[in-house]
């Protein structure tokens, strides 16, 4: 296959890649790291240099631990007690197992609101929680696409 050829679907694996980090279930920085990778080998890392693996590598991590704590930081932020932080932690686990995607949502914010519901606190307090929690979601989403795009910067300024 011509290098051209492998190099244009390697971008269209990353910009789905890109794409999938505003989709909480699609591991999009894994698959633009793993695109990279696949690239690196092809051309037997003459422009995919270990350094630039490396700092791929390194994004893929950060981004990563964004996804699994923004909901909590958000939370936190908006005043979340140790209850709401575990019940939003607890909840998205159990809403990806109860409700698959919509439960990516429904399961922090619910969790982190029975959380703070069970500490003692009033049900507007609760919900502004569980507001927080979901704007931290938001927030990491975003954040998660820049480092995407970054990712895909890099990978481009070691092969053009």
């Amino acid at each position: 296959m011509s290098s051209i050829i492998v190099f244009w679907l390697v971008l269209l694996i990353m910009a789905v890649g890109a794409i999938g980090t505003l989709l909480p279930i699609m591991p999009g920085t894994p698959l633009i790291f793993l695109a990279a990778l696949g690239f690196g080998f092809y051309e037997h890392f003459q422009r995919v240099t270990p350094f630039i693996l490396v700092v791929l590598f390194v994004l893929t991590v950060i981004s990563l631990g964004v996804d699994y704590f923004a909901g909590v930081i958000g939370a936190k932020k908006y005043g979340a007690s140790r209850y709401g932080t575990w019940g939003s932690f607890i909840g998205g686990i159990a809403g990806v197992i109860i409700f698959s995607i919509p439960g990516l949502l429904i399961g922090p914010f619910t969790g982190a609101v029975i959380g703070e519901i069970v500490s003692g606190r009033n049900p507007g307090e609760a919900l502004k929680v569980g507001l927080g929690t979901v704007i931290g979601m938001a927030g990491g989403a975003v954040f998660k696409l820049i480092i995407a795009v970054s990712m895909i910067v890099v990978f481009l300024t070691g092969v053009v």
